[in-house]
């Protein structure tokens, strides 16, 4: 039997070194907690959050993932927006991939949503990362598991996003330039 929370901490271990800090989350007593583990110089003046647990769900959000957000500010929230809006995904049964956005920071931390005017989360194919990173393999080499990326979107964002899709909204960002790490930059719609 694979042990897959082993399994991704050394995958991250072996592109990020070791975390300098973790906060553990649960939804209920009875569900398996996620942990998000903190990781510095990794990118310049920013942290990596990583879940760990989401993986035991996968039978509920299709699929053998967990998740990367690079974040240049806010970082005493993003631990606990993370984690709850996987908790939100897992709770109403969502098929976790690429092109999946998540709205409603504003109901888990409103002092966020207004100083930086982000009230969604956007999963998407790994940025900025080696392209290996993207794929978690067992030491015989057989690929189990998969590594999204996370990053804070503006309201008018998720809804040019819910309006046209997720290939025009990434089209959208690439044509802009978004840094998907700065928590402060101008929301491209």
């Amino acid at each position: 039997m694979i042990n897959y929370g082993e399994l991704y901490y050394d995958h991250y271990s072996d592109f990020l070194r070791e975390p300098i800090g973790r906060e553990v989350f649960k939804s209920t007593n009875e569900m398996p907690s996620i942990q998000i583990l903190r990781y510095e110089n990794v990118f310049e003046q920013c942290l990596v959050y990583n879940s760990l647990g989401l993986s035991k769900y996968e039978e509920i959000v299709g699929a053998n993932v967990e998740v990367s957000m690079v974040v240049d500010g806010a970082f005493r929230s993003t631990g606990y927006l993370l984690a709850s809006t996987l908790f939100y995904c897992i709770g109403n049964k969502m098929q976790i991939g690429t092109g999946l956005a998540i709205r409603g920071i504003e109901n888990l931390d409103p002092t966020f949503v207004q100083k930086y005017n982000k009230s969604a989360i956007y999963f998407t194919e790994p940025y900025a990362f080696p392209e290996e990173y993207s794929v978690v393999r067992t030491h015989t080499n057989d690929e189990v598991g998969r590594i999204l990326s996370v990053f804070y979107i503006s309201q008018s964002e998720f809804d040019y996003f819910a309006k046209y899709g997720a290939e025009k909204f990434e089209d959208l960002l690439e044509e802009n330039n978004v840094d998907p790490f700065n928590v402060n930059r101008q929301s491209a719609v």
